[in-house]
């Protein structure tokens, strides 16, 4: 069995070479013809083995093609007036040269003819408003890396995001219980006013995704227990 294309062209002509077979007798039983044959067998009396081998099936030109002479006129006239395709398209009409404008730019953008824009590159000014300390504090919650005693405790951390001022605990779970406690140990220790905060969407801290929906009254849901402090000592409450 032929592993390659070469040797399987060798299979059909070498009977045909060393005489074993004449041509006309093989082409009876061979599945593509008589003529392929002939070309084969020429092929390797020019070239030898290197004749068998299979070329590029990749077609060099195109029936459609523009001809070479109309590119050439193209590119000179745009090299002479600096026209655009639309103009090149009537002045080569009058030369009684027919092409559509689409393939004039093609031409055009494959020699490097076309027009560089410049894009005109906006720059923002940010403006960054300071904030003052206490007016936005940042509480989040993670996991301790490792276990303690076989068991998983859990980091309450809260950053004022004006002056980068840290304070963190750690509890046993991260209930609704421990957010308000954390919340309430915070505002005891912090030196100064709280009077927004920002957390995530955890269950422990808002009942965004899990009370909200299920309310009765859409319009007037169950607030989660950490809103409801908040709203008592006058603290903002942001979830992000």
């Amino acid at each position: 069995m032929s592993k390659t294309i070469k040797e399987e062209r060798l299979r059909w002509v070498m009977p045909i070479i060393e005489k074993e077979i004449k041509l006309k007798d093989l082409a009876k039983v061979y599945p593509y013809g008589k003529r392929t044959l002939e070309r084969w067998v020429a092929n390797y009396k020019k070239y030898g083995d290197k004749g068998l081998e299979p070329g590029s099936t990749k077609p060099k030109s195109h029936p459609g093609e523009t001809p070479i002479r109309i590119k050439e006129r193209v590119i000179e006239l745009r090299n002479e007036n600096k026209k655009c395709a639309f103009k090149l398209v009537d002045d080569l009409t009058r030369e009684g040269i027919k092409i559509d404008v689409r393939t004039v730019g093609k031409i055009l953008k494959v020699n490097g003819l076309t027009r560089q824009y410049r894009t005109r590159k906006l720059k923002y000014k940010y403006i960054k408003v300071p904030l003052t300390p206490g007016e936005l504090v940042e509480i989040d919650v993670k996991y301790v890396p490792h276990l303690v005693k076989k068991r998983q405790y859990y980091q309450f951390t809260a950053i004022d995001c004006a002056s980068r001022w840290r304070y963190l605990k750690i509890y046993e779970d991260y209930s609704n219980s421990s957010a308000i406690g954390f919340l309430k140990d915070l505002i005891k220790i912090i030196p100064f006013r709280i009077r927004a905060v920002k957390t995530d969407n955890g269950s422990y801290f808002t009942n965004r995704y899990t009370g909200y929906q299920k309310s009765s009254d859409p319009f007037n849901p169950k607030l989660h227990a950490f809103d409801v402090l908040c709203q008592k000592l006058n603290i903002i409450h942001y979830l992000y």
